[in-house]
């Protein structure tokens, strides 16, 4: 009989593999080091200014631990300055408007321009980012040049002469309900929300999923608010905390205006000259929108996992 022949491939199977060269473990070994020092690196920037900010503002002067300036700003304020809760109530009122307006608005134009006019939407796009190219002040200049030209004219008595323009720039300017406000932020809010809608947008088959439910049947509304809105909402929820961080850190627009209830102008005015006191503050509302961005991520990891099962 003849002995089989045996290839060199099935010798180089049946041979064991050959063990890990020790260059090739120093290399890995250094890269696993490397990424732990970015990350050490980076918590240090990130979270230690937070540490060192907490701690400042729970010293005691008298040593030990005090929690007397996070008591204070819970306190009214002796100028007839509102509250902390009621400066986050009144921004939270606003940024709840300026995302139902935002999302109102960009969603349905999304939709049309994937399903009927894809050649305008470079042109749209164009238009979503000029918010960015604008300042806010010369939005304000803008805005207060409209509310100039829709006043009554000079000598004209209270309530006369006063056009139905003029009384509803003045019905959207009231402080108790500034809707102008809204609008100002919708606008600023536009370029991010556009593109967190346009991302979700492309990472489903839109078309499919509109023309398979109207030729089931299904309305219009039905099928933004039971078909596409479910899809989006990974895109929906990003875009609403991006329009809530713009409305909680925008101070430009409402400190010209003369506005002094949002809570940024109220942080600016604080009357007060403990720097503790201003510490807390700051680190009081850097933890709340911390707070509700791991809500936003839990939601999401939450959702996600529906999708897995």
């Amino acid at each position: 009989m003849s002995a089989p022949v045996v290839t060199g491939v099935a010798v180089a199977d049946a041979l064991p593999p050959p063990a890990e060269r020790p260059s090739a473990v120093r290399r890995n070994l250094r890269g696993r080091l490397g990424r732990w020092l970015i990350l050490l690196i980076a918590a240090i920037y990130f979270i230690g200014p937070l540490v060192a900010a907490i701690s400042f503002t729970v010293q005691d002067p008298h040593g030990g631990i005090t929690f007397s300036a996070y008591r204070q700003i819970f306190n009214n304020p002796g100028t007839g300055q509102i509250t902390l809760v009621q400066a986050l109530v009144y921004s939270l009122e606003i940024s709840v408007v300026t995302i139902v307006i935002t999302l109102a608005l960009m969603l349905p134009t999304q939709l049309l321009l994937h399903l009927r006019l894809p050649r305008m939407r470079g042109v749209v796009e164009i238009f979503t980012l000029l918010p960015l190219v604008f300042p806010p002040v010369v939005l304000v200049v803008g805005v207060s040049d409209v509310y100039k030209q829709a006043a009554p004219k000079n000598g004209a008595a209270a309530g006369q002469d006063e056009g139905l323009a003029f009384h509803v720039l003045r019905y959207l300017r009231d402080t108790d309900h500034p809707l102008l406000l809204a609008l100002l932020y919708v606008m600023l809010a536009m370029p991010f929300v556009y593109r967190a809608i346009d991302a979700g947008i492309r990472a489903i088959d839109a078309r499919t999923l509109v023309e398979a439910s109207r030729n089931l049947g299904a309305s219009w509304p039905n099928v933004l608010l039971r078909v596409i809105m479910p899809c989006l909402r990974t895109s929906l929820i990003n875009a609403s905390f991006l329009c809530f961080a713009l409305v909680m850190g925008e101070y430009t627009i409402s400190s010209i205006l003369l506005y002094t209830k949002p809570f940024p102008v109220w942080l600016a005015q604080l009357p007060t000259r403990s720097g503790q006191v201003q510490a807390a503050v700051s680190v009081f509302s850097l933890l709340l929108v911390e707070v509700i961005l791991l809500a936003i991520g839990a939601l999401n990891w939450r959702s996600g996992r529906e999708k897995k099962r």
